[in-house]
């Protein structure tokens, strides 16, 4: 009896051999499409991007959050400690401007370098835009807190 079962498991075992030779391994192109996303038309990052984002330095935690970068937020942790908190976050910038283009390629869906590049140009645009409209704005403010002053009669 013990040797018809152990025949039976021999039979199961080189059936089951026989089915593994027959597999067919077969790739789900969506699932590598997806997986593979920075990747536009099979090419790995472009050499030719490595240049500075002028989006990524100049508006670094909101260019980092809608690029899904977000190690660039941690620019808020830094801007908040006291006294070496502005160094670090400039310096933290200048890095986030330096490697924002192959963050930007690897961590969103692009049609191809160009459109990478256009939208990051207008990021650029933007950063440059609001801060010319934040430095207006506090050197307004400073016109107006020494006019006050001179009011008041302390200088």
């Amino acid at each position: 009896m013990s040797n018809d079962n152990h025949q039976s498991r021999i039979r199961s075992a080189n059936s089951a051999r026989e089915k593994a030779a027959n597999i067919q391994f077969s790739y789900d192109s969506e699932k590598l499409k997806q997986e593979n996303r920075y990747k536009v038309q099979g090419q790995a990052f472009p050499k030719n991007t490595n240049g500075f984002n002028w989006g990524a330095c100049l508006l670094t935690p909101i260019w980092g959050y809608f690029n899904k970068t977000y190690v660039a937020c941690f620019w808020i942790v830094l801007a908040i400690i006291p006294f070496v908190g502005i160094i670090m976050s400039s310096i933290f910038s200048l890095y986030c401007g330096a490697k924002g283009n192959e963050w930007a390629w690897k961590n969103n869906d692009w049609k191809n370098i160009e459109h990478m590049h256009y939208i990051q140009r207008k990021w650029a645009i933007a950063g440059l835009l609001i801060n010319i409209i934040s430095l207006f704005l506090i050197f307004g403010s400073i016109v107006n807190q020494i006019n006050t002053l001179q009011r008041a009669g302390i200088l």
